[in-house]
This record gives structure tokens, C-alpha cells and sequence, in this order.
């Protein structure tokens, strides 16, 4: 499930019900091409411990810079948003996305 949470036609809020059936994750990855094997090598930690049993959870979180940007009366959210991001979804500020060093990924590999 997922539900959203709208003030005059905008969302301000957003949450679900997160996956916690071994079955749905096989499902939802095998969505985008993964099969069971695949699930259960890459992600074996979370489909174990959802064979074991997870209650259902969720959560709900609301979205700060359009609930300002309401109140001011902004007509685009980057105008009240602390590190706004251009068109093509960078970040100028932090100089993000940026290529990953050969340092970094040895790092993380």
C-alpha cells in the first residue's frame, strides 16, 4: 500500500507499507528481470530474515520544503529548497553526481 497526504492539490507527505513477505521480494525482483537465485545470493540477509518473519511496517514522512513552500506562496519548489538541483538533476553546490575515484572504488569494491 501506499498513500499520500495532498493540501490544495499539492502532496506534502508521502508514505506506504513496506514488503515484508519472502514471496513479494522473490516477485518484485523477478519485475525487473532477477530470478530466485539471483534475490537470494545478492540479497540473502533480508530474504532470510523475511522467512523468518517480519511484521508489517511502514511509515509516513512529510515534506518540509513544499509544506514552506506553501506558506510562502513559491511556485517552484527548487525556490525554497536548501540545495536546489538544476535540470539535469545536479547538484552545483556539492558539485554532485560526480565520478567516483579509482581510490573510492577500491574502497567499496
Amino acid at each position: 500500500f501506499q498513500y499520500d497526504m495532498v493540501c490544495n492539490g499539492f502532496e506534502i507527505a508521502s508514505g506506504g507499507i513496506r514488503n515484508h513477505l519472502p514471496e513479494t521480494m522473490v516477485k518484485a525482483f523477478e519485475m525487473v528481470g532477477l530470478d530466485r537465485q539471483t534475490v537470494e545470493e545478492r540479497f540473502g540477509g533480508l530474504y532470510r530474515a523475511f522467512q523468518y518473519g517480519a511484521p508489517p511496517h511502514g511509515g509516513m514522512a512529510a515534506g518540509i520544503d513544499r509544506i514552506v513552500m506553501l506558506l510562502v506562496g513559491a511556485k517552484n519548489l527548487r525556490e525554497v529548497t536548501m540545495f536546489p538541483m538544476n535540470q539535469q538533476a545536479y547538484d552545483l553546490l556539492m558539485n554532485a553526481p560526480s565520478e567516483a575515484t579509482p581510490q573510492q572504488l577500491r574502497e567499496l569494491s
